[in-house]
């Protein structure tokens, strides 16, 4: 995965840092996106770039983020094994707040990657597209979007998980008014 970091992805664990999203993080993303969904062809229904790395000039974490679409009924064992035996690490179940997650890292605790296994056309999914494109299009969403992220980062500091869930309101209001 030096690839990724060659195009300055990947932050460590335990820090907290915005950079303005570049073409070359979202086709790095877009080729993650093409080589997961490879590896699980005949497992995963789709796969899909999501997050503010997606996003051309968008304020992010230097972190691709994919959302990883399963059928309702499916079962997680056969991609959790094909994911993990291609260096995802299995990070568990973080529900309505991101699905299964898994991280690939450049270096131990130093993460390049999350992907978020959720079902796919359900909630989560269709919630991770619509935000994803609603960032895309709008200038005013962005902007708003980038005004919590700065403010929380100078609240929170390194705290990942306080800055997280301090986008909960933002992120709801933009898929209310999207």
């Amino acid at each position: 995965m030096d690839w990724l970091a060659d195009v300055g992805l990947g932050l460590d664990h335990d820090l907290l840092r915005l950079d303005r999203t570049t073409p070359a993080w979202v086709d790095a993303g877009a080729r993650l996106r093409g080589d997961v969904a490879d590896l699980l062809a005949g497992f995963a229904a789709d796969v899909e770039q999501i997050g503010s790395s997606s996003v051309k000039g968008l304020l992010a974490k230097p972190i691709v983020d994919l959302a990883i679409g399963l059928t309702k009924d499916q079962d997680l064992t056969p991609a959790r094994e094909r994911l993990e035996s291609a260096g995802w690490i299995y990070r568990g179940d973080a529900g309505a707040h991101g699905g299964h997650v898994f991280v690939l890292e450049s270096a131990p605790w130093h993460r390049v990657a999350h992907a978020h296994v959720v079902e796919h056309r359900g909630e989560q999914w269709r919630n991770y597209l619509r935000l994803r494109d609603l960032l895309r299009r709008s200038p005013g969403a962005r902007q708003q979007y980038e005004d919590t992220k700065l403010r929380l980062i100078n609240e929170v500091g390194d705290d990942r998980t306080v800055y997280t869930e301090g986008k909960t309101e933002i992120v709801a209001s933009l898929l209310d008014n999207a």
